[in-house]
């Protein structure tokens, strides 16, 4: 047993209090048997003020329902009294809460029935008052009694279900959940962006994540919060693409891409998540500039130009996407479809599309957008790759100038005049091979 569980253990039974493990350490270690010792959440019997007195809280989440974090020995854990909830607030937060000593009180205003197991680390102890076992063994994702109460008292669960049943390949038997839960979708839109965002992160973080997009799809989620990837089914391919629509095109990009991911050992989260939202998103303008021309073949001409424009401007704030998020997005938007154009570019312009900060990951969302099209075309994208290869050896032999430089000889010219005859000098050395 982790020291610092044992020592809160022992605080806590000084004044004849338990504790228990409880939430994604219980499923992580049943499921996967995997046994974690950081981020871990505890549930008590011991009253808000008797955790105050014994333990060290450094801060309360949320004071009313009190859920808290404590430090013991620089290990912070979340701390919450059991409880039970009393109706709910705009369906996501409980109107009130009752406190109780009892585990089996404390399952029931539980979500899942994943979630609704305690581990009693000082007995190693599974406490399972819902009977997950049973569900377990027929892989199955259930909600904790009521389906109908547990989403008016907490909505967000839609998001967790989806998050839930794909992260650990749960069966919903015959679609009887998915389609019960569709029904609620549009109570989504009381819940801050901030939280929907944050489950969409960790939905597209799943190693099953095409799957639980294809899930949001089929409840409606994007008919609400992304309406252009609800239309990509209707935009039909033309003669260069065979995946049948951009549904099916987008869907089989995100699958490259987990695999680039796995291939390139990108572990970092938030540019995994910069990768996995770039490919996601990156053909939604389709339909609006979908065309026809006189031989009667498709195009969706300048696509990618409008619609990082309306993400920059509209849609990443409304999904709540940080600066260097939306930075990153647009660019990797915007450029995907002109990075096919490297070979046939003047030098000066194509080395300067190639030195941008986020050309790896353009490079990257290309790939997987050219993987995956029907017939793959790999020849272009591997004359690109040889080029910037080649042109990432010159770049080493280069020096540019400053605007020390230029100040240095011509004190007499302006600051305008100063980027000017830079942005000059260094362009030529920028074309020197």
């Amino acid at each position: 047993m982790n020291n610092n569980l044992k020592n809160i253990s022992e605080k806590l039974s000084s004044i004849n209090k338990k504790v228990y493990i409880v939430w994604w350490f219980c499923r992580e270690m049943i499921i996967w048997n995997k046994d974690y010792n950081w981020d871990i959440d505890l549930v008590t019997d011991a009253l808000p003020e008797e955790i105050k007195n014994v333990l060290n809280v450094v801060w309360e989440v949320g004071k009313k329902y009190w859920t808290c974090i404590i430090v013991e020995w620089k290990q912070s854990f979340e701390i919450t009294t059991m409880r039970e909830d009393i109706w709910s607030i705009n369906n996501r937060k409980p109107a009130n809460v009752i406190f109780t000593d009892s585990v089996e009180i404390d399952a029931l205003r539980r979500d899942f029935t994943c979630n609704s197991i305690y581990y009693d680390f000082t007995k190693d102890i599974i406490i399972d008052p819902l009977d997950w076992k049973s569900d377990i063994k027929n892989n199955i994702i259930r909600f904790v009694w009521n389906k109908e109460e547990r989403l008016n008292e907490d909505v967000l669960r839609i998001m967790r279900f989806i998050r839930f049943k794909n992260k650990y390949w749960f069966i919903d038997q015959d679609n009887k959940i998915i389609n019960e839960v569709k029904n609620y979708v549009s109570l989504l839109e009381n819940i801050s962006i901030e939280r929907i965002k944050e489950e969409l992160d960790k939905i597209l973080l799943l190693e099953n994540n095409v799957q639980a997009l294809e899930d949001l799809k089929y409840i409606w989620f994007f008919k609400y919060f992304i309406p252009e990837i609800d239309e990509l089914d209707k935009c039909v391919w033309n003669k260069w693409h065979l995946e049948w629509d951009v549904w099916i095109h987008t869907k089989m990009c995100v699958e490259e891409m987990n695999k680039i991911i796995i291939r390139d050992s990108i572990i970092d989260e938030k540019e995994k998540l910069i990768l996995l939202w770039s490919i996601f998103l990156h053909d939604i303008w389709k339909l609006p500039t979908y065309t026809v021309d006189e031989k009667w073949e498709w195009h969706y001409y300048n696509h990618e130009n409008i619609w990082s424009k309306i993400f920059k401007e509209v849609t990443s704030k409304k999904l709540n996407f940080s600066k260097k998020e939306t930075e990153e997005i647009t660019f990797i938007i915007k450029e995907h479809i002109r990075l096919f154009m490297i070979p046939d570019m003047k030098t000066l312009k194509s080395r300067k599309l190639m030195m941008n900060k986020y050309f790896k990951k353009l490079l990257l969302v290309w790939e997987a957008d050219n993987k995956w099209r029907i017939p793959m075309k790999l020849d272009r994208f591997n004359e690109i790759l040889e080029i910037y290869n080649s042109f990432k050896d010159i770049l080493k032999t280069k020096v540019f100038l400053t605007g020390k430089d230029i100040l240095e000889k011509h004190p007499e010219l302006t600051w305008k005049d100063i980027w000017e005859r830079l942005e000059n000098l260094n362009n030529q050395i920028l074309i020197k091979d």
